[in-house]
């Protein structure tokens, strides 16, 4: 066996890591079901000023990027985007979201919004914590075991 580290985003053999976790990820609960979901909002001269990005996934809603353009925010954009990844998520199944925030970031918008700390990590970066959140609004009746 040979073990080697490489630093580069997609390095051959990355997505047999990939393919190799979701295959045991759906012998252990069936179906793996991965909608990739985009939400953007743009402004008249059609350049993005905020978006999210995420995916739902085993019954949630993974948001993996969630941005606003600061000239924009406080103006209730944010809120109106995470309404919409929301409702997209409930139309394919989920029964919550989850997301990753920092203490430089938006914990009390996200709270806010019905979302609670699920977990935190302490200086991550220095001086800061990375916190684990969670909202959920429903059941999942899939049939995953």
């Amino acid at each position: 066996m040979q073990i080697e580290v490489l630093e580069e985003a997609s390095p051959p053999g990355a997505d047999d890591v990939t393919a190799g976790l979701r295959a045991h990820t759906i012998e252990q609960t069936g179906t793996l079901p991965w909608i990739p979901l985009t939400v953007l909002m743009r402004d008249n001269a059609n350049q993005v000023r905020g978006g999210i990005r995420g995916h739902v996934a085993l019954c949630w809603l993974q948001v993996d990027h969630f941005w606003v353009d600061e000239a924009l925010r406080g103006q209730g954009y944010g809120s109106r985007l995470l309404d919409l990844a929301e409702g997209a998520a409930r139309r394919h199944g989920a029964i919550g979201a989850q997301l990753t925030t920092s203490t430089f970031q938006a914990a009390g918008f996200y709270e806010k919004q019905g979302y609670a700390e699920i977990g935190r990590l302490k200086d991550r970066p220095p001086g800061h914590d990375r916190i684990w959140m969670a909202k959920r609004w429903g059941r999942c009746d899939r049939g995953l075991p």
